[in-house]
Parts: C-alpha cells; sequence; structure tokens
C-alpha cells in the first residue's frame, strides 16, 4: 500500500489490478451535491414534461393539440433537463470516481418516483415502496458492477479497435437490433394513433385489440416502453463516442498530442451530438406514452447494460471482468424489472390509476365512471348535444369529458 497524502487519495496494489480509493475532500463533496442535486432536477423536469403531454393529449379536436415546442411548460422543462444533465455529467466525470457513479443513478431513480408523486399525483402505496426500492437496489448492482475504467486512447488506437472484427460483428448486430426495434416501435405508434382517432367517431369505441388480448391503455405502455429502451441503447452509443472523442481532446489539450486535425475526431464529434440528440427525441416520445415510474427505470437499465456489453467488446476487457461481476449486474437488470413490475401491479391494486388520470383529475377534468352502465346513460343524456365530427367519445387511453372550470375544449361551439 502506498500513501500518497499530496494527491489525496492512495492505492491497493494487488497481482491483477490496483484499486484507486479517493478521500473525501472538497472536489469529492462538490462533485456529489452537484451531481444529486442536478439528477433532482431532472427527475423533475421529466415529470413536468409527462405532464405536459398529458394534458395536451385531452385536448380534441385533435388538430387543436400543439407540438411540444409551442408548449411554454414542456420547452421551460426540457431546457432545465437539458441544462442539468449536461452540468451534471460534466461534474460527475471530473469530481467523481467511478465507482461513487452507481448510488447516484440508483438516487436518480428514488428522485424519479419523488417527482411522479409530488407533479403527477401517482399514487404512493405499499407496492410502491417495495417497487422503488427493488428499483434502487438494482439500479446501484447494475452501476457498481458495470463500470469499467479504461485509460486514455490516441486516434490510431481507437480506429484500430473500430477495426477489429469482433466488435464489427457486434456493432452489426447491435445496429440492426436496434433498426429493426425503431422500425417495429415507429409502426406500432402508427397504428395506435390511426385506431385511436378511428375510435373516436365510435360509440362506444372497441377497447380491445389484436384479437381481443390487448387494449389500447397497454398498447401506449408498451410502446412507450420500446421508445424509453432505444433512448437507453442509443444513450450508450452517444456515451461511447462521447468517451471516445474526450480521450482525443484530452490528449490534445493536457498532453499537446494534436489529434484535432484528422477527419475522424470531427466524425466522433458529429456522431455523439446526433445520437445525444435521437436519444432525447425517444426518451420524449416515451415520456409521452408511458408513466415515468416505468419508463426511467427500464431506460436505465438498457443504458447500463449496453455501455457494460459496449465496453467489454470495444475497449476489450473480458479480462477485466470477473463472472461474478457480470451475474450482479444480471441480478441487478432482474431485480430491477422486478420493481417495475411491483409498480404495474400497485396500478391494478388501485383501481387502474394511471398517471393521465391523476393528472387529469388534478387540473379540474370530470373523469367518467367505469360502469358501463353508467357510461351507457351518460352517452344517452349528451347524445342530443353531440357532434359526431368534432365531440368525440372517451377512449380507452383517457376517459375523460372535460375541463369543470373552463371552456369545453371537445366541443366546437
Amino acid at each position: 500500500m502506498n500513501n500518497n497524502n499530496d494527491n489525496h487519495h492512495y492505492f491497493i496494489e494487488s497481482a491483477s489490478h490496483s484499486i484507486q480509493i479517493y478521500s473525501y475532500d472538497t472536489s469529492f463533496w462538490i462533485g456529489i451535491g452537484i451531481s444529486l442535486i442536478t439528477n433532482l432536477i431532472q427527475s423533475f423536469a421529466m415529470a413536468f414534461q409527462r405532464k405536459s403531454h398529458i394534458l395536451n393529449d385531452q385536448i380534441y379536436p385533435r388538430e387543436r393539440r400543439k407540438h411540444a415546442f409551442k408548449r411554454p411548460l414542456w420547452v421551460v422543462s426540457f431546457g432545465t433537463y437539458l441544462t442539468a444533465n449536461i452540468v451534471g455529467s460534466i461534474f460527475s466525470i471530473g469530481y467523481l470516481p467511478v465507482v461513487i457513479l452507481a448510488p447516484i443513478g440508483a438516487m436518480n431513480l428514488v428522485f424519479n418516483a419523488i417527482a411522479a408523486r409530488l407533479v403527477l399525483g401517482d399514487p404512493f402505496t405499499r407496492l410502491s415502496i417495495w417497487g422503488t426500492v427493488l428499483i434502487s437496489i438494482g439500479a446501484l448492482l447494475v452501476g457498481m458492477f458495470g463500470a469499467i475504467q479504461e485509460p486514455n486512447h490516441s486516434l490510431e488506437d481507437l480506429i484500430e479497435l473500430y477495426k477489429k472484427p469482433g466488435f464489427i460483428i457486434y456493432f452489426s448486430i447491435l445496429e440492426s437490433f436496434i433498426f429493426i426495434t425503431m422500425i417495429c416501435t415507429h409502426y406500432l405508434e402508427y397504428r395506435y394513433n390511426k385506431i385511436e382517432q378511428e375510435q373516436e367517431d365510435l360509440d362506444p369505441p372497441d377497447r380491445k385489440l389484436l384479437g381481443q388480448w390487448i387494449n389500447m391503455t397497454d398498447l401506449k405502455t408498451y410502446i412507450g416502453i420500446s421508445f424509453g429502451v432505444l433512448s437507453g441503447n442509443v444513450s450508450s452509443q452517444s456515451l461511447l463516442f462521447a468517451k471516445s472523442g474526450l480521450e482525443l481532446f484530452i490528449l490534445t489539450i493536457v498532453y499537446g498530442q494534436n489529434q484535432l486535425d484528422h477527419v475522424w475526431t470531427w466524425l466522433l464529434v458529429v456522431m455523439t451530438v446526433a445520437t445525444a440528440v435521437l436519444q432525447l427525441y425517444y426518451l420524449n416520445k416515451g415520456l409521452r406514452l408511458c408513466d415515468t415510474v416505468i419508463l426511467i427505470p427500464l431506460s436505465f437499465c438498457a443504458f447500463n447494460v449496453s455501455c457494460l456489453f459496449n465496453g467489454l467488446v470495444y475497449y476489450d476487457q473480458w479480462d477485466r471482468l470477473r463472472w461474478w461481476q457480470l451475474l450482479c449486474v444480471m441480478l441487478g437488470v432482474v431485480i430491477t424489472i422486478g420493481g417495475v413490475i411491483c409498480l404495474s401491479w400497485r396500478r391494478g391494486s388501485s383501481g387502474g390509476t394511471t398517471q393521465e388520470e391523476t393528472v387529469v383529475a388534478g387540473e379540474g377534468y370530470t373523469i367518467l365512471s367505469s360502469s358501463p352502465q353508467e357510461d351507457e346513460q351518460e352517452q344517452e343524456d349528451r347524445t342530443p348535444h353531440r357532434h359526431s365530427s368534432l365531440q368525440p367519445q372517451p377512449n380507452e387511453t383517457s376517459r375523460l369529458i372535460s375541463r369543470t372550470h373552463k371552456s369545453n375544449v371537445y366541443n366546437s361551439e
């Protein structure tokens, strides 16, 4: 063991590798504080984005709905999320060791549950507590045992890594999977939107799809989950490109080895920006369709597992990963999915309450009764005043009438 008081840390030497242990100096606490604060801000920002999507989706006719960039709540929330994400990432990378990032990732999921409760009115039951605990434990395992440090590389080293047959095969399979998933998810979204629009004129709407075994609400959630998983996978690739590009800038600025005169360096920068934008795009689509307490943990798992295997294949880190580490990562994924299932069961045990219903009810909407007989009576009472082309019937996704304290957005009059 070699002490080094000047650098505020020390090393434990072993036969196979060295472990760097950080002491709690000022920079450590700065990094911890800013990372926790920015993660908290991001969680609330995503909750407000979700709320903006929910409220916008309750506007009928559909032509009156606004694009996200024309909604002040969404714009402010998205800008806040993006700023907090950038600031948090900079301080996390600059001030904290990799092993500390795992607990922070777990705390982010706890913040996500708190934001869902305070902003979206998400019901917090005993199953919610168990689900949040399981998700946090799973995220801790995935983040702690799935992170492997890697030294800096020159551009020549990175190009050689990209040329390896193993990486080419792995990357081709991964990209093919992501591309096929993108196509299928976008097609399902297109079908969902088309069916939803067609059912606006049905009285009552057909609540079952695909041979009577899936309804509109479940389909909408599955599509949102798929977008969230896509966001996590694309984000992991963005991180791989960003890490490669950052290494080149470090070599240029810190060590004086100019790497900026190569076209490959700037191609990495372009790919980093492109994948980062695509990741935000899919995350936003997922937030529109799926509850945050389900979407964010699954996206988190997809991101971390993808990062792990990207590093194993790209940097050839197989000799640095023990079998029990990989087992802990897989166990963490299973535990996280178990937590998400708990949250889904909680939704069923609370009468099917979703974030959509709690948000619109809190904003002053009237929710129709779940009784078919009462729905039929309500339909008969409104029949003389209904405009079939402009006043759609409540569907499975959101069985709402209108605000009680503002003008009726469902009526053209």
